[in-house]
């Protein structure tokens, strides 16, 4: 009974740790690439800019690569009118729990500022 209780005990926090945030993958500081012709910065630029509105896209569960979230944020960026798109982080976050073992599942997690060059 108490083996019962351990694992439902740590399936809802875990649950609940949904949002937590794992690993990071550094970013490296000034960095910068583009995507569909949106710069996308690893920091503020030093030009002046606006800030359009802040995105973020969750990949698939156990997902190694950014590179999907990056390009729809990219994909957002070209539909707002943005030039290029600040990361403010990219993380593995929980994005759920396996019934079967209680281990969390992880998943690519990207969120930035589109932003428009002044």
């Amino acid at each position: 009974m108490t083996s019962i209780r351990s694992v439902v005990l740590l399936s809802t926090i875990l649950t609940l740790a949904g949002c937590a945030f794992g690993p990071t993958d550094a970013i490296q500081d000034g960095g910068s690439t583009s995507i569909n012709g949106i710069d996308i910065l690893s920091t503020a630029p030093a030009r002046p800019y606006q800030v359009i509105s802040v995105v973020s896209h969750e990949g698939p569960d156990d997902s190694a690569s950014y590179t999907d979230e990056e390009t729809l944020i990219a994909e957002d960026a070209q539909k707002a009118g943005a030039d290029a798109a600040i990361i403010l982080y990219r993380v593995k976050t929980v994005s759920r729990t396996n019934l079967a073992n209680g281990q969390p599942i992880m998943a690519p997690k990207v969120s930035a500022q589109l932003i428009k060059y002044q």
